[in-house]
């Protein structure tokens, strides 16, 4: 049992801390723009990559920022350090924030960052967190609000994003279960309303009952409204909490929500999507995509234990990274370093999933998704190569990596249009 729960763990850990994703898909109420006078504006993409230990449970990640898409080859020596299992949050405010180390090995400081056009790196202050914090997701409300969610104290922190000072904390602990911790994950903001995911995870970073559950906030008075609880679909481990795109809103402003379940480790405790519609503040129970009951097509596996990534591309087109241990027999010995991520897309609408056929399968460290230029661009760390896929949903073409990189291309940003 012991060996057992030390395997739950690492699995754990390994989706909690080593993926990467994009940034804020909310529009209302859109933020307000922060310039800077005489710099320009920035209309390139920003990436990050991490550099592991042999056994692939710690390291070093990095971040640096480019004109455009531009192929070649790139190293770390010019890039900026960042919290290793976290990743940076970009806002379309313009404001790139870096998190400490989500477990805490690093200074517990969360930096705001801007771009001038040539991409050059301005930092524009600091907001200490409290230790043991590990921070995992931001939401701007505007330029005077903005919301982060500190996984370890059960704590939401309102603080003000242009001068970088806490307002005030937001405390979930009376919502956790008895068995788990209530572990605040990924946010998003709806007509005044900040929703958030709850994990309630034990010790082993594992739930202990299959409900899905949310915080949902008044973003004027900063008070807990209501807490969100559905347990009829057969899921749990509401968003991943390092990945703000793992909720998300449709064009109809429907609130989606990819569900991590048990990592696959725990019979029942299932992973998948689900969606809170618009004017509703209740899941949808008439509305699931549970992965345990749903092939996808191309898999040789038929099924995905979970989605590590996700990116809503529009039109109802969800790209995700879904994991399936059984494509790589070593899996489950050494989770770090499996090579069971495969990119996919799903459609919401007809609650359909297949494999994107030309792409690599990645190891759990080097699955980035972003948008770039009507392309989805995949970070891939597979058994040919490091670096940046790009795919066009028109054509279906597959190329790359476009952009090979040291170590796990593990963050995608564009701020193109």
């Amino acid at each position: 049992m012991k060996n057992f729960k030390s395997i739950l763990t690492a699995v754990a850990m390994t989706a909690l801390v080593c993926a990467c994703g994009s940034s804020n898909d909310d529009p209302t109420p859109a933020p307000q723009p922060n310039p800077n006078p005489g710099t320009g504006t920035f209309k390139g993409v920003i990436f990050a990559t991490s550099v592991t230990n042999p056994e692939g449970n710690s390291g070093a990640s990095y971040m640096q920022a480019l004109t455009d898409l531009l192929p070649g080859t790139y190293d770390n020596s010019n890039a900026l350090p960042v919290g290793f299992g976290t990743k940076p949050i970009a806002t379309a405010s313009g404001n790139v924030y870096v998190l400490p180390d989500y477990m805490g090995n690093t200074k517990p400081e969360l930096n705001r960052y801007q771009m001038d056009a040539a991409g050059k790196w301005i930092k524009k202050g600091t907001l200490l967190l409290p230790a043991n914090a590990a921070a995992c997701n931001i939401v701007e409300l505007n330029n005077e609000k903005a919301y982060v969610s500190l996984q370890g104290l059960g704590i939401v922190m309102a603080f003000n994003p242009t001068t970088m000072k806490k307002l005030a904390d937001i405390d979930l602990n009376d919502l956790k279960q008895t068995e788990t911790k209530v572990s605040p994950a990924a946010m998003i903001v709806r007509d005044g309303k900040l929703f958030v995911g709850l994990n309630q995870m034990n010790a082993q970073y594992m739930p202990a009952r299959n409900n899905i559950e949310l915080a949902m906030i008044d973003t004027k008075t900063d008070k807990v409204e209501k807490h969100i609880v559905n347990t009829t679909l057969g899921m749990c481990f509401a968003t991943r909490p390092i990945d703000p795109q793992s909720i998300f809103m449709d064009e109809q402003k429907d609130i989606y929500l990819n569900c991590i379940g048990s990592f696959g480790f725990i019979p029942g405790l299932n992973g998948g999507v689900v969606r809170i519609k618009n004017g509703a503040t209740d899941i949808d129970p008439d509305y699931s995509i549970r992965l345990d009951k749903t092939e996808i097509a191309g898999l040789s596996t038929k099924h995905a234990e979970f989605l590590g990534e996700v990116c809503y591309a529009g039109d109802g087109k969800l790209y995700a990274y879904a994991n399936s241990y059984g494509l790589d027999p070593n899996a489950k010995t050494n989770p770090y370093l499996s090579i069971t991520n495969i990119p996919i897309v799903i459609d919401l609408k007809q609650k359909t999933m297949s494999v994107i056929k030309g792409m690599e399968i990645s190891n759990p460290h080097g699955i980035a998704i972003g948008r770039h230029k009507g392309l989805i661009v995949f970070g891939s760390a597979n058994k040919k190569a490091n670096g940046f896929y790009t795919y066009d949903p028109a054509t279906k073409q597959v190329a790359g990596p476009v952009m090979r990189v040291t170590g796990n291309p593990c963050y995608f940003h564009s701020f193109a249009k």
